[in-house]
C-alpha cells in the first residue's frame, strides 16, 4: 500500500472492527462470484454444444481465444456487480468511523493489517494503488488468459476425426460427442480455477483474489482523496 506513515498509534477497537469488516466483504466478494459462476457454466455448455467437430477439435487444441471470449464478459459484469456494492459498503464504513471521530492516522494505520493477507499478495502486487474494482479487473485478464492453467493437449482432436471418418459415422459421431465433452469438461474446469482458485497455490491469483484485493485499493482511494 502506499499510504503515509501514520502518526498515531492504532486504535485496537477500530482495528478489530476493520478485520471484521474486511473479512466479512471478502466473504461476500466470494459468494458473489459464486453465485455468478453457474452463468458461466451454461454458458460454456451451451457455446461447446453449438460449435461444429471441427471448431471443436481445433480449440482442443488452442483454446485461449474461446476462454477469452467466455470468460472476459463474464468477469467484467462480476466485477461491475462487487463494484456497486463494495462503494456502498466502503462509504458506510468509512461514514461510521467518522461518526466515532475517528481520526484518518488511526484509520491508515490500520491498513496494513487489512492487506496482511498471504493469498492476497500477488493480487495487490499486480493492481495498481488507485483504481476502480472493474478497472483493476479488466486489466487482470491477462492473467486468466495465459496459459498459466494448464491445457493438455487431447490426442484425439479435430484430426483424429478426419481420419476416422475413414471407417464409418457412428465411430466419427461418438469420437465428435467425446471431443465435445472433453472441451466442456476442460473449460468448465478453468473456469472454477480462474473465478475461485480451486486448486491454485496460496500465492497464486484468482478472480476472487483480484476483486478482494482490489477493494482494499478502493478503500486506499477514498483515504487518499479524503
Amino acid at each position: 500500500m502506499t499510504l503515509p506513515a501514520p502518526s498515531l498509534s492504532p486504535d485496537p477497537i477500530v482495528e478489530l472492527e476493520l478485520i471484521r469488516w474486511r473479512q466479512a466483504r471478502f466473504e461476500r466478494i466470494t459468494e458473489c462470484v459464486e453465485d455468478a459462476l453457474p452463468a458461466l457454466m451454461t454458458k460454456i455448455e451451451s457455446t461447446v454444444a453449438s460449435m461444429s467437430s471441427i471448431a471443436v477439435g481445433t480449440a482442443q487444441i488452442s483454446p485461449d481465444n474461446l476462454w477469452k471470449t467466455l470468460f472476459e464478459p463474464w468477469a467484467r459484469q462480476v466485477a461491475t456487480r462487487v463494484e456497486a456494492e463494495m462503494d456502498e459498503e466502503i462509504g458506510v464504513l468509512a461514514a461510521s468511523l467518522s461518526e466515532k471521530g475517528t481520526s484518518q492516522d488511526v484509520l491508515r494505520v490500520a491498513l496494513p493489517a487489512l492487506a496482511g493477507v498471504g493469498v492476497l499478495a500477488a493480487s495487490l502486487a499486480a493492481i495498481p494503488s488507485v483504481m476502480s474494482i472493474a478497472t483493476v479487473t479488466t486489466t487482470s485478464f491477462f492473467f486468466f488468459t495465459t496459459t498459466t492453467i494448464s491445457w493438455p493437449v487431447l490426442a484425439v482432436g479435430g484430426a483424429g476425426i478426419a481420419v476416422a471418418s475413414f471407417t464409418g459415422s457412428r465411430l466419427v459421431d461418438w469420437l465428435s460427442d467425446q471431443n465435445r465433452a472433453h472441451l466442456e469438461a476442460r473449460l468448465q474446469c478453468r473456469a472454477r480455477i480462474a473465478a475461485l482458485g480451486h486448486g491454485l497455490a496460496s500465492g497464486e491469483r484468482s478472480l476472487v483474489t483480484d476483486l478482494q484485493a482490489a477493494t482494499l485499493r478502493s478503500l486506499e482511494a477514498k483515504l487518499e482523496i479524503a
